[in-house]
């Protein structure tokens, strides 16, 4: 019992961990690299040369609420890109939420068809790839790992690059919470900080769940979004099937080909959604820590594969790199480029190890 009085009190005396990776603390020839080194822990940056070359700045300013991290991000003019390589990579399975204090992100086929709105939101799916770009800016995101606000959502495989307008009086309410948060960071205590983390998810889940968007395939109709619930469930819990395909979900589900068929058009088919779903299974098992020594084959068969070379073509299709490599990888963020410098890099820890 005093142990646990001692954790508290303890707890109460701490500040909001906080970290500022600033390059303004680097020479100002290494300025570029060492940003694009440090943030390569999560996209891949590029700026143009005359930027580089110039009085370039970048900062992140970070801070731990419990399980979660909120950023305030700044820089130059840049284009962004998360490919199959860098989420085989590092095996994140983050949402962040993203607002823009300052300047502007686009993206879309033409790298410009879609904007963020003013005082809008956007909502990046971390397993997902992403390419876009962004004039000068400021932005804060919000990064909860999966299992914290998956179970809460009506549509949690339909989030990635979500636009959420900022005229939504919920969406106010995120962002304004998102703000106020990062402002106070450095008045409140440890133990606050853990205590707000499950309001905060609770309002982010409130939120994209209030925000009907009709180009999200499962909002359109409440019949509808409530079989595909289902088929998704279906599909999650039996992917260790091999038999699992079209054919078998419309045999135990009670639901005709044509609607089944029809229920996928927007992930590609069903056949591609099961395969999408298996691979990210086998990649978060071959990247966690605590199943480093389980052979790759028993991960083959969990996700549906009923040999090594079978799950090895369809990995490297998807990815990019074979599953050995993720397995014998061995990624240290923080510890590369820059290491000589005085400057923080601890957000990149921080981001690759979130959980609840």
């Amino acid at each position: 019992m005093q142990k646990h009085q001692t954790t508290e009190a303890d707890m109460a005396a701490q500040r909001v961990p906080n970290t500022v990776f600033d390059v303004d603390m680097v020479a100002r020839p290494d300025r570029y690299e060492v940003w694009r080194d440090s943030i390569s822990c999560i996209f891949q940056a590029d700026a143009d040369k005359d930027v580089r070359r110039g009085d370039f700045h970048a900062l992140v300013d970070a801070n731990m609420f419990g399980p979660l991290m909120l950023a305030r991000t700044e820089s130059h003019e840049h284009a962004w890109r998360r490919s199959s390589a860098i989420m085989a990579r590092d095996g994140m399975d983050h949402y962040m939420i993203q607002a823009y204090e300052h300047g502007q992100l686009q993206w879309g086929d033409g790298l410009g068809d879609q904007t963020l709105p003013e005082r809008g939101l956007v909502i990046v799916d971390l397993a997902q790839p992403l390419e876009s770009k962004s004039t000068a800016f400021r932005n804060l995101s919000l990064i909860v790992p999966r299992e914290m606000l998956d179970g809460a959502l009506k549509s949690p495989d339909d989030q990635h690059m979500r636009v959420l307008s900022g005229e939504e009086p919920m969406v106010t309410l995120l962002r304004d919470h998102m703000v106020s948060l990062k402002n106070l960071a450095g008045q409140m205590s440890l133990q606050q900080a853990v205590e707000i983390a499950p309001a905060t998810v609770g309002l982010a889940a409130a939120c994209l769940n209030a925000a009907v968007d009709q180009n999200i395939p499962a909002q359109r109709a409440g019949a509808t979004m409530a079989q595909l619930t289902v088929i998704r469930r279906f599909i999650e819990t039996n992917l260790s099937e091999p038999s699992l395909s079209a054919e078998w979900i419309v045999a135990r589900v009670g639901v005709s080909r044509s609607k089944l068929y029809k229920l996928f058009v927007p992930f590609g088919g069903v056949g591609a959604y099961i395969r999408d779903r298996r691979l990210r299974r086998a990649l978060l098992a071959l990247s966690d820590s605590q199943s480093r020594h389980r052979p790759i084959y028993d991960i083959a068969l969990d996700a549906g594969y009923s040999s090594d070379a079978a799950f090895s073509r369809a990995f490297r299709a998807r990815y990019g790199v074979a599953p050995r490599d993720i397995r014998h990888a061995h990624y240290v963020f923080g510890d590369t480029a820059g290491a000589a410098v005085d400057v923080d890099r601890r957000y990149e820890r921080w981001l690759h190890h979130l959980s609840i």
